[in-house]
């Protein structure tokens, strides 16, 4: 009987309870998206679906660790040759499409806060943001199997050196295979990942230095609450891909310099590599909890039933067209719009010494993202109107713009869900 060490035993028994979490969370986020007609037939959410699914295989091949290893090359082992090239297979290509999501997620992003695209817009494009991980995904999955790369990896069976017990399926240059098939892909999104985040945050942040002109004393002196929510978020969502790899990276990067990585640095890696569905989860629901600190509302209710949606539509400018007029006296966008459109003298000076409802300037978009910015029947200026021509819509125009560029924690529940 083998005496294996506790190293050994923590590295096939770890992942089993790490994945366990993972598995759950994905399965969760799985079934949260597949429950609601409408989260379906949005492209975020399908972006979601389709990592969460990958992460599905993935966390349940770490659930099983060793046991598909063939018997006796491993603590727990109790599989053949052929239940380990399965899992390395399935493993490799999760590994690959959940973190590659990510770049899919991150272009999401940068398309509708940065450039203002909308969900029918998208919708065009979103083919190719599923194609981009699985595609690359199946195909390294495939040439793995094809090239015999999947043997027993210590705690789990993925691209491993076949030797000493199945040297027909070793290949010498097993660690260039581990490198172009998973490592290099995984730094460079990490790198891009922090690169999307930056420039979201920086849009944001220009954003409502542009709005400035537009507040009140009293609320300029506030902090900007929008990019501070996004540099939460953002290091949050980068975070969490450093969680899922650190440790990994650094196990890899002492195996390529030839060196053995501490039991720590290994017990470590086999914990944290499985917990990617947890950390999706975590960032996914992470705007939620903070709603459901600040305003009381359920974690898996939809936005427009919450008391901030409530607000936020008694606070969008264009309500009035719908008979909501006396509900914006709050709002200087509102002001403006009504006065302009129904005739009463505005001036520039006189729209800025009106009070902005914070979710009048952050939030409106969020309220009805397809359809806030419909154009309206124009209707003649009556006597009394001395803004020049083109300047005060032009004015307003810009205010609308900054209202779209909005914070990336609670986009897709507002807009989008």
């Amino acid at each position: 009987m083998v005496d294996y060490s506790p190293t050994q035993k923590a590295m096939a028994i770890g992942p089993k309870c790490s994945g366990f979490i993972s598995f759950c969370s994905s399965t969760f986020i799985i079934y949260y998206v597949l429950r609601s007609p409408k989260r379906r037939g949005l492209v975020y959410h399908r972006l979601l679906l389709g990592m969460s699914i990958s992460d599905f295989f993935g966390s349940l091949m770490c659930v099983l660790s060793t046991w598909p290893i063939p018997k006796g090359e491993a603590y727990l082992a109790a599989g053949t040759v052929g239940t380990c090239a399965a899992q390395g297979f399935f493993n490799q290509t999760a590994a690959f499409c959940t973190p590659t999501y990510n770049i899919s997620l991150a272009i999401y992003y940068l398309l509708v806060i940065v450039k203002g695209w909308k969900e029918k817009r998208i919708a065009k494009v979103e083919k190719y943001l599923h194609a981009l991980p699985i595609l690359p995904g199946l195909g390294t999955g495939l040439a793995g199997l094809f090239l015999k790369l999947y043997n027993g990896a210590g705690w789990i069976c993925w691209i491993a050196p076949g030797l000493p017990n199945h040297p027909d399926r070793h290949d010498p240059s097993y660690g260039v295979y581990r490198l172009a098939f998973l490592y290099a892909v995984a730094w460079f999104i990490i790198c891009f990942l922090a690169m999307a985040m930056l420039t979201i945050y920086v849009s944001v942040l220009n954003q409502e230095k542009k709005l400035d002109k537009y507040l009140s004393t009293s609320m300029s002196k506030k902090k900007r609450t929008n990019s501070i929510k996004i540099r939460n978020q953002a290091f949050l969502y980068v975070g969490c891909m450093y969680m899922t790899w650190l440790f990994g990276s650094v196990f890899r990067m002492m195996q390529f310099a030839g060196k053995k990585p501490p039991p720590a640095i290994i017990v470590l890696f086999v914990l944290f590599f499985p917990l990617q569905g947890f950390f999706n989860m975590l960032v996914y629901f992470f705007p939620r909890i903070c709603r459901k600190i600040e305003v009381g509302t359920p974690l898996t209710a939809s936005f427009h039933d919450s008391k901030v949606a409530s607000r936020l539509r008694m606070s969008n400018p264009f309500n009035f067209r719908r008979g909501n007029k006396d509900e914006l006296k709050s709002s200087k966008v509102a002001s403006a719009v009504t006065n302009s459109t129904i005739g009463n003298s505005t001036t520039e000076e006189a729209v800025a010494e009106r009070p902005m409802t914070e979710a009048a300037i952050s939030n409106v978009s969020w309220c009805a993202p397809e359809g806030l910015l419909e154009e309206a029947p124009e209707e003649a200026p009556r006597e009394g109107h001395t803004d020049s021509p083109g300047k005060f819509e032009k004015d307003l125009e810009l205010v609308v713009e900054g209202m779209e560029k909005d914070a990336i924690d609670e986009l897709v529940e507002i807009s989008r869900a």
